[in-house]
């Protein structure tokens, strides 16, 4: 068994989007194509659960089956995990627990999958378990400890329409919307973005470093945004085609694969930030700031306003001017 890549989960690359981009750039020169997988401890299990089981989102029954087979098996990988066994796989519980070769080489004998793995443009690729199974598991490895998906290019190009079906019969059958007339305006109207000259449509790599420092409100980055400044659509005054989100009439596009899982994973990214900020927000005082307060636990709450404030947010000084 290879000693490969067992990453730590704080581990940073410095080289950047351009690495990712060179990769990009090498997989659709062999015909292949990089589908990203969100950026945290089960990327190896998200990537796994997308090859074998179709959904993602089942993420977490691929890591619970593999500790599972990692305990019945304790004499084939003990060997090869530092410190004690039942701690290991403990720890490996945690959805945001990093992986390496241990669970890439217990996921290869569980589904009967080799896995190759990509790590460096214009490289052969890492051939990581030889255990003689027809079937593959195709993965990206970049920054130290994340795993991408790897397709051949025309999987992006069959999944698009299937998406674009998937969405028209949606929003035709449930929301009783007239995908016909928006399909025939989209057709003059560039909704369309591409990543890296792929079909697949997300946020890139920058855009993820950069996702909060971005001029945009919280409906831009659900896909809200409406089309209203395109003139073209202004000439038109479509009402539908300037409610539905952005993200929706991409995903209408039977040429452009839109990666949902991704988007999504983005998203509560981006949720979680906004709430982290709100909450720090909320701890910094200042000066003058008003606020209510009370002096008993289930007692009167007075308006009042900080006259002083200690360092490093502590105690605040406050005047009540009910109370004068």
């Amino acid at each position: 068994m290879e000693a490969a890549c067992k990453p730590e989960g704080g581990e940073q690359s410095h080289r950047g989007s351009g690495m990712d981009d060179s990769m990009d750039c090498y997989l659709r020169s062999q015909g292949l194509y990089r589908k990203r997988v969100a950026k945290d401890g089960s990327c190896l299990f998200r990537a796994v659960a997308e090859q074998v089981l179709h959904s993602q989102s089942r993420h977490i029954d691929v890591r619970m089956a593999c500790v599972d087979y990692l305990r019945k098996n304790r004499e084939k990988f003990e060997a090869f995990i530092e410190g004690p066994f039942e701690e290991y796989l403990k720890c490996l519980e945690n959805p945001q627990e990093w992986v390496g070769q241990v669970e890439i080489s217990a996921l290869s004998l569980m589904y009967k999958k080799d896995f190759i793995i990509y790590r460096e443009p214009n490289a052969t690729p890492s051939h990581v378990t030889e255990n003689g199974f027809s079937d593959k598991v195709l993965l990206c490895f970049s920054n130290g400890n994340h795993y991408d998906i790897v397709y051949p290019i025309e999987y992006s190009e069959k999944a698009a329409l299937c998406q674009s079906l998937l969405y028209e019969l949606l929003y035709e059958k449930v929301f009783d919307t007239d995908v016909k007339n928006i399909i025939a305006e989209l057709s003059a109207v560039d909704v369309t973005e591409e990543s890296n000259g792929s079909s697949e449509v997300s946020a890139s790599d920058s855009d993820d470093e950069n996702y909060r420092s971005k001029a945009t409100t919280v409906s831009d980055l659900n896909g809200l945004k409406s089309l209203s400044g395109n003139k073209h659509l202004k000439s038109n005054g479509n009402p539908t085609l300037l409610v539905l989100p952005k993200k929706v009439l991409k995903s209408l596009n039977p040429s452009v694969y839109r990666n949902v899982e991704y988007d999504v994973w983005l998203q509560s990214k981006w949720d979680q930030q906004k709430q982290d900020f709100s909450i720090a927000a909320g701890m910094q005082y200042s000066v003058g700031d008003k606020c209510k307060v009370r002096l008993d636990h289930n007692g009167k709450f007075y308006n009042a306003h900080i006259q002083e404030v200690c360092s490093e947010n502590g105690p605040v000084v406050v005047f009540v001017e009910e109370l004068g």
